[in-house]
C-alpha cells in the first residue's frame, strides 16, 4: 500500500492581516530591494511570532529559510514556493492536472482499473482493461506506475500520445492533460444493511461527501444496520472538515484540545450533531495521520465508534499557511492537539480498541463485527471483492510448485482464526473455532516470501473443512461454509 507523505492538519490563515501586524511591529524594512532578504526577515519573523516552539531570535539569526526551518526539528512547518503551494492545496484537495485514471503495473506495461467520469481518458475513448504500452516514444514495459506517472503527467491543457494494447491490438489515443479532481469519499453496500464509507482526505468538500454518502446508504432496502468508515492511509486535510464530520456521529462536544506556544488550552468545539442508531467502526492503520487522529480520537473517546486496525501515525500537530508579501507561502506548526479526553497524539498515535495486522483481515474483521455473517473474497489480478463489493485492499497469490499461496492472515482471517508466530519451532500457527494447525518451513505448504507467510490453498482446505475455495482462470475465491 503507498504511504501517503501528505500528513497534515491545517488552518488557511487571514495572512495579509497578520504580515500587516508584522510590518508595523518590525523596525526591519520588509520592501528593501533585495527580495531573498525580505522573505528571509518576515519568514523569521513569523517563526519568532507563531511556531509552537517560540523560538529566539538569535536561534534563527544569520540563518536562510531552510536552515531556519531545520533549526526547528518540525517536520510540518516549510516554506512553499507558488508553485509549490499550489502542489500542496491541489493534495489536500485530491486535484491534480492528468488524464484522470487509475493504474497498476503490469508485465506489458501500465494496466488501466479505472477511469474518472468526465476525464480525458474516457473522452479520448481508453476503457478499463486497456494496457498503456508506450507514452510518446517511451516504452512502459517494466515500468512502475511512478516512473509511467512521470511521463504521462504535464502541464494542464497540453497534449500526450499513447498507445494502448486493447484484445491484443494496438491503439494510438491523443489525449488532453485537464485538472482532475479524484472524489474523496466512496461508498459500498454490504448486505444485509452494513454500509461503507472510504474517505480518503479530508478536502473541503470530503463533509459534505459523506453526510450524501451516507444518507444514501440509510435509504437502501430497510436502512443501515452498521457502519463502516475507512480512514486507513488517509494522511489529513482541513480541521473545519474533521470539525463537520464528527457532527454526523456525535451531538455535541469538544473535537480536539489544542495548546499553543503559551500552554494556553484553547477547545475546538461543536454543537448541532446527531447520534447515529446504528454501531459505527472506524478502520485506521499506521499511515492514519492527523485530522484523521483527530475524528478517530473524538469518536473513540465519545464511544461513538469501534477502532480496527493499527496504531495511527501520531501526528498531533496543527498547522497554518500564511501567505508571504514577499512571495510565496509559510506553513507553520502553531499548535499541539489532545482528544477530548486529553490523550496525547503527537508522536504517540491512537491505539486501535481491535488491534488487526493485515489490510484484508482488517476490513475482514470490521465487516465481522458489523454484522456480515457470511464472507466471500474474490481475488483477481489487480482487484479485491468481499460480497461482490470492490475494496481498497489488496494481497498477493503465489503459484509456485504446482500449488496456490495466499498470505496465511488472510486465510486464518475468512475463517475468523488468528495468526501467531512459534518462535521456539520457526513456525506459523494459526487457530480457529474448528481447531489449529502449525505451518514450518520444512514442509511443502509453506513458502516465507519477504517476511510473510504464504500457505497452499489446497492443503488449508484440507486442514479446515469449513474453508471453501475455488479458481477461475486468474482469479481465487475463498469462503467459509459457517455463518
Amino acid at each position: 500500500m503507498k504511504k501517503l507523505t501528505n500528513r497534515t492538519l491545517w488552518r488557511r490563515s487571514a495572512a495579509m492581516l497578520l504580515s500587516a501586524s508584522l510590518l508595523l511591529s518590525s523596525p526591519m524594512a520588509l520592501w528593501a530591494a533585495d527580495a531573498n532578504t525580505d522573505r528571509m526577515n518576515e519568514v523569521k519573523l513569523l517563526l519568532e511570532q507563531a511556531h509552537v516552539s517560540a523560538p529566539a531570535a538569535n536561534v534563527l539569526a544569520g540563518k536562510s529559510i531552510e536552515e531556519m526551518i531545520q533549526a526547528l526539528d518540525d517536520p510540518y512547518t516549510q516554506y512553499f514556493t507558488p508553485e509549490e503551494l499550489k502542489g500542496f492545496e491541489n493534495s489536500v484537495e485530491n486535484n491534480y492536472v492528468g488524464i484522470g485514471v487509475r493504474i497498476s503495473e503490469d508485465p506489458a506495461g501500465i494496466y488501466i482499473e479505472d477511469l474518472f467520469e468526465d476525464s480525458p481518458a474516457l473522452k479520448a475513448g481508453m476503457k478499463s482493461g486497456d494496457i498503456i504500452v508506450r507514452v510518446e516514444d517511451q516504452s512502459l514495459v517494466g515500468k512502475t506506475t511512478e516512473e509511467a506517472m512521470r511521463l504521462i503527467l504535464g502541464p494542464e491543457n497540453t497534449k500526450v500520445n499513447v498507445t494502448v494494447l486493447r484484445n491484443g491490438q494496438e491503439l494510438k489515443l491523443q489525449l488532453t492533460r485537464k485538472q482532475i479532481h479524484i472524489p474523496p469519499v466512496s461508498s459500498g453496500w454490504f448486505a444485509p444493511g452494513v454500509g461503507y464509507l472510504s474517505v480518503s482526505t479530508f478536502s473541503s468538500d470530503a463533509d459534505e461527501l459523506m453526510e450524501k454518502h451516507l444518507k444514501e446508504l440509510k435509504s437502501k432496502g430497510s436502512g443501515l444496520t452498521g457502519l463502516i468508515v475507512d480512514l486507513r492511509n488517509n494522511g489529513g486535510g482541513l480541521l473545519d472538515t474533521a470539525v463537520q464530520m464528527a457532527k454526523l456521529f456525535v451531538e455535541k462536544g469538544v473535537l480536539i484540545h489544542t495548546r499553543d506556544r503559551d500552554n494556553i488550552d484553547e477547545k475546538v468545539e461543536f454543537s448541532n450533531g446527531q447520534k447515529q442508531p446504528f454501531p459505527v467502526f472506524f478502520l485506521v492503520n499506521e499511515y492514519s495521520a492527523s485530522a484523521s487522529e483527530v475524528l478517530t480520537g473524538a469518536l473513540q473517546d465519545y464511544h461513538a465508534a469501534t477502532v480496527i486496525g493499527k496504531k495511527t501515525y501520531g501526528k498531533g500537530s496543527v498547522q497554518t499557511v500564511f501567505d508571504l508579501q514577499s512571495g510565496g507561502a509559510l506553513k507553520v506548526t502553531v499548535e499541539e492537539y489532545l482528544t477530548p479526553n486529553l490523550r496525547k497524539v503527537n508522536k504517540v498515535g491512537l491505539q486501535p480498541d481491535q488491534e488487526v495486522e493485515g489490510s484484508v483481515p482488517q476490513m475482514i474483521t470490521a465487516l465481522r463485527m458489523a454484522g456480515v455473517p457470511r464472507l466471500e473474497v474474490s481475488k483477481t489480478r489487480e482487484n479485491v471483492y468481499m460480497n461482490g463489493v470492490k475494496v481498497n485492499d489488496w494481497f498477493p497469490v503465489l503459484r509456485e510448485q504446482g500449488g496456490i499461496y495466499v498470505p496465511s492472515r488472510v486465510l486464518a482471517a475468512v475463517l475468523g482464526g488468528k495468526v501467531s508466530w512459534d518462535q521456539e519451532r520457526s513456525a506459523v500457527e494459526i487457530t480457529t473455532a474448528d481447531g489449529s494447525l502449525r505451518y514450518s518451513p520444512s514442509g511443502e505448504d509453506w513458502i516465507l516470501r519477504e517476511g510473510t507467510s504464504f500457505i497452499d490453498v489446497r492443503r488449508f482446505a484440507e486442514a479446515f473443512p469449513s474453508f471453501q475455495w475455488s479458481e477461475e482462470g486468474s482469479t481465487v475465491k475463498f469462503s467459509t461454509s459457517k455463518e
